[in-house]
């Protein structure tokens, strides 16, 4: 559906409209901010990701909800049509950036959200990082996208770790946001509402605590200080954990850009090389670099 037929077909955003305008930040779905005379919404047009990742949008409708009434995610106003699109309240604010980790309020409000999301009950709805690397791969072959160099040998690394953390029952089976990047944190001013939950699911504890730590190039001291302020104290099997999910997280920016190169192949969506950045991925790896 197209953003104008979808303002018509809700009444939210029907009412006293005003204006839509596209707002910036994301690579996978489309989204936009509609004002209407006394509400601001977000509407999300859905990718076709989730198709691949045998993942429904209601059940992450239902997340969305129960994250909302615990208090750090913007409240669910219309999803009448989830596979197609949802509509959320607008938070007011600005996305969290890499400035931002040196404030240890922010960070502290970061954490607590993180414990608060792996304490939730996911319904049944699963997603490990293996699950994402397998879907975005099982979709880039159906998409024809050519497998870059060097792939294989790091999927075999990754059926290792798979195996070695599938013993850890305790932080291998907890409810996961999977998507924490700082863009995905909206900071209001005075607390962090966590967006974008499409990917959430059970899955594992460290691979959700990989995901700052390898995109903001983390030092060895920042990853262990990073750790500390989630369980209490440090391990350093808990750094050699997060090591490996740091390289199973490049893997699956990798599998991510070649699958959405395949899905957007034609389209102009974003001004972003999907292709380039799998390739750019398998480099750094392959370097030794498991940091964005």
């Amino acid at each position: 559906m197209k953003v104008e037929e979808i303002i018509r077909e809700v009444p939210e955003l029907n009412h006293e409209f005003v204006s839509v305008e596209s707002l910036r930040g994301g690579l996978s779905n489309q989204t936009y901010k509609v004002q209407t005379r006394e509400h601001t919404y977000v509407l999300r047009i859905n990718s076709r990701q989730n198709e691949y990742l045998n993942l429904t949008r209601r059940s992450e409708v239902e997340m969305m909800k129960k994250a909302s009434h615990e208090g750090f995610a913007p409240r669910v106003i219309s999803s009448n049509f989830p596979e197609q699109f949802v509509v959320t309240e607008f938070v007011k604010g600005r996305m969290l950036e890499k400035d931002d980790l040196k404030d240890d309020h922010i960070k502290g409000m970061i954490m607590d959200r993180l414990k608060r999301i792996h304490r939730m009950e996911g319904h049944g709805r699963i997603c490990t990082p293996y699950d994402l690397i397998h879907g975005y791969l099982k979709g880039a072959d159906q998409f024809q996208v050519k497998q870059p160099n060097g792939l294989n040998r790091l999927l075999h690394r990754v059926e290792e770790i798979m195996h070695w953390r599938s013993n850890d029952k305790e932080y291998n089976n907890k409810f996961c946001h999977n998507d924490t990047f700082l863009c995905n944190m909206i900071y209001t001013g005075q607390q962090v509402q966590i967006i974008d939950w499409e990917l959430s699911g059970v899955g594992d504890v460290f691979f959700e605590l990989a995901i700052i730590p390898f995109t903001n190039q983390f030092s060895e001291t920042d990853e262990r200080e990073w750790l500390k302020l989630y369980f209490g104290y440090f391990e350093e099997e808990a750094f050699h954990i997060l090591q490996d999910m740091k390289f199973v997280s490049m893997v699956r920016e990798a599998a991510w850009g070649m699958f959405y190169s395949g899905l957007t192949k034609g389209e102009n969506h974003h001004d972003f090389d999907y292709y380039k950045h799998a390739e750019y991925c398998i480099q750094r790896i392959e370097q030794g670099i498991y940091q964005l």
